[in-house]
């Protein structure tokens, strides 16, 4: 073509007032270029017709009599790749694909940049034909997959489609086949906990071998559940369990437990409480990053960027965690205790801070950062001239003075432009204002009336996980982990026997630093968000990464820039004061009994992190809860968290008049309890950038 373009210039040059000789050799160019075209389209028509295996794209061979075409024959020309009546857009469709063809061999190039940005390429393909995107997943690979499913609106059909192996088992087949997977699951491992649900579960009359001394409540047992409930929903549970357990998780794919799950899945779709029990079983898997293949094959990759989607968090976090835990190209793991809450997908731009947010006790990611039940909401409007004291906005205006506006009014002198210089006078005070503070308390504890309209959640739903949902809609470029760890009132509770009783305050912040360290933390600046108990851990994590010498988990503490205490006890809880012939019938946890009002070891974490804040430049906010507690099963209502423990003694400090529960619930994005967080991360991101 080049040697072409040079003739064509010398003879231009040579004879420049023929006319004629440069419209036949303009013609001869085009011509040239377009028969090279449809030479290369035949071929590639020929290549694939003999490559293809058209029953990939499940066409019935019936030919139907003429006069009744039924419905699914009606398009079925256009599932083929050249419609001859319209050549120029099988011409494209043709070259569309190989191009996508040509961003699926980039995409699993060894560099990071050129695979990065051939999936994100890949992903804005569309409208291809349908044995197109069949041929393309089988191409993809399955590094190509997790990127797919990780990126925002990728089309589904390339990502493999799942083979369904045990379509053709009735309930009977289906409930043996799960029965044998978790035998030879036990065999291998030898998990009591997986032994006794066996034991317990699948007995049957003649098996005799599993009753012991004529003891028949385990053949009772197995009666009343398989008749009063399905019995796979009971295997999942005891499967979840066993793959809780990090060494066994491997097990599921050797025994080839994947097509297993995946019929499961298929015949319980819209049971959210099987589905929420296999995602959880996926994302523990995914801590061995060596199952992406298998998972893959058996088209769970598909399954999960489905379910990233779900309106059930306890569906979405768990999906985006195993997703991101088997993206080769992120060298962070979520382990066990860990979520991703944001970005939960891909995404082009660094985070700037990371945002840590740890319960207490009795609590979980899936029910302490719930939305407050909302009531009435009416809006306190007061005059800016007006204002005296932040603390008492609503005592400036007299009772009668109309101080009470609903939002549509204010929505309405905010469209009207004469009332343009009125709005800009009135300041909207924020729900769950402060009761008390001290004199470090800076609020703010409102917002400027032609503002206020820009901050409202955009969905106006109610959210189940505010720092998933609402965080990342208000402040950019941060990440967001939620920590998720197990606790309990007493020791009666049902423990797994192959694993530890119960941690200790100890080492449950020494189990919880590795896993942080593993998720990245302290690469960048650090805002911990915490609740009750999981303000002490936060305490003695930092007290652990302070004193040691490795930099990297130094820096944990270093990078900290902030600290929001909700109802955290820094001197105990009055309730854990149990008598000791209480002690002895509710045989209370290590949890509670490290709770007790004026512990030496809450002391001594206490004194510690007073000396950390003044090594260390941090802001520290101190949210106290004011309302009695109501504990459902004693009918008594307990301040759980008095002001003298709750008050760390440094930094801001506000007496909120929630409960315990509540107090770390903010009723809408417009209260103070979630607008102080969002101005302490706003602050350590100006800085950051600074």
């Amino acid at each position: 073509m080049c040697q072409g373009k040079f003739k064509k210039l010398y003879i231009i040059m040579r004879y420049p007032n023929n006319p004629n000789l440069l419209k036949y050799i303009s013609l001869s160019i085009v011509g040239t270029s377009a028969g090279w075209v449809l030479y290369q389209v035949k071929k590639t028509r020929e290549i694939l017709e003999t490559a293809v295996d058209t029953s990939v794209l499940n066409l019935k061979p019936v030919i139907p009599e003429e006069g009744s075409m039924p419905e699914e024959f009606v398009d079925l020309q256009s599932f083929y790749p050249y419609n001859k009546s319209n050549i120029f857009k099988n011409t494209w469709d043709s070259l569309k694909f190989a191009y996508a063809r040509r961003l699926v061999r980039l995409a699993s190039s060894k560099d990071k940049t050129d695979r990065v940005k051939a999936v994100r390429h890949l992903v804005k393909i569309r409208n291809l034909n349908q044995w197109h995107y069949s041929l393309l997943a089988n191409m993809i690979d399955s590094k190509t997959a997790i990127g797919l499913a990780r990126s925002d609106d990728v089309d589904k059909r390339l990502l493999l489609e799942p083979p369904l192996r045990y379509h053709n088992y009735n309930r009977t087949m289906l409930i043996s086949a799960m029965r044998e997977f978790l035998i030879n699951l036990h065999e291998t491992s030898q998990h009591p906990c997986l032994g006794f649900f066996l034991s317990k579960v699948f007995v049957y009359e003649h098996d005799n071998s599993h009753i012991v001394d004529n003891d028949s409540s385990a053949l009772e047992l197995s009666k009343f559940i398989q008749s009063e409930s399905d019995v796979l929903p009971k295997c999942l549970e005891s499967l979840l369990h066993h793959a809780s357990l990090e060494k066994y998780a491997k097990d599921i794919v050797n025994f080839n437990g994947l097509p297993l799950l995946m019929e499961i899945h298929h015949r319980y779709k819209n049971n959210v409480d099987i589905t929420i029990k296999l995602c959880q079983i996926l994302s523990f898997m995914s801590f061995d990053r060596s199952v992406l293949e298998p998972m893959h094959k058996s088209g769970w990759i598909g399954i999960l960027s489905e379910w990233m989607k779900h309106a059930d968090v306890r569906v979405s976090i768990p999906a985006a965690r195993a997703l991101a835990n088997l993206d080769s190209d992120n060298e962070h793991l979520y382990s066990r205790r860990l979520y991703l809450l944001h970005p939960m997908r891909r995404t082009l731009t660094d985070q700037n801070i990371d945002v840590v947010f740890i319960h207490g006790l009795l609590g979980g990611v899936f029910y302490t950062w719930r939305q407050r039940n909302k009531s009435q909401n009416i809006l306190s409007i007061i005059g800016k001239k007006e204002k005296k004291d932040s603390l008492q906005l609503n005592s400036q205006l007299p009772k009668d003075s109309g101080q009470k506006f609903p939002l549509k009014f204010f929505r309405n002198m905010k469209e009207n432009p004469e009332s343009e210089e009125l709005c800009k006078d009135y300041e909207i005070v924020w729900d769950d204002i402060p009761i008390n503070t001290n004199f470090g308390a800076e609020g703010p504890y409102t917002c400027p009336g032609f503002t206020y309209e820009t901050k409202q959640d955009k969905t106006g739903c109610y959210t189940y996980c505010w720092p998933k949902d609402w965080l990342p809609e208000d402040c950019r470029n941060i990440r967001v982990i939620g920590i998720n760890y197990e606790t309990s009132l007493s020791m009666w509770a049902s423990i797994c026997p192959t694993e530890k009783v119960k941690f200790t305050l100890e080492e449950r912040s020494d189990d919880l630093l590795k896993k942080l360290l593993d998720a990245g933390l302290g690469q960048r600046p650090i805002v911990w968000v915490t609740h009750s108990m999981g303000g002490l851990i936060v305490k003695n994590i930092l007290s652990k990464a302070f004193d040691c010498d490795n930099l990297a988990v130094k820096n944990v503490c270093l990078n900290t820039r902030g600290i929001v205490f909700y109802s955290t006890p820094h001197n105990g809880s009055r309730l854990a004061n149990l008598s000791q012939a209480t002690a002895l019938l509710l045989w209370p946890s290590v949890e509670v009994r490290e709770l007790r009002e004026n512990s030496p070891q809450l002391r001594k974490i206490h004194e510690k992190f007073l000396k950390i804040v003044q090594a260390v430049p941090m802001k520290i906010v101190t949210f106290v809860e004011t309302k009695s507690t109501v504990v459902t099963a004693m009918k008594l209502n307990f301040l759980l968290v008095e002001p003298n423990s709750g008050n760390p003694g440094v930094g801001e400090y506000y007496e909120v008049p929630q409960d315990h529960l509540g107090i770390c619930k903010p009723l809408t994005k417009h209260s103070f309890l979630y607008q102080k967080v969002l101005h302490i991360l706003k602050d350590v991101l100006k800085e950051n950038e600074t």
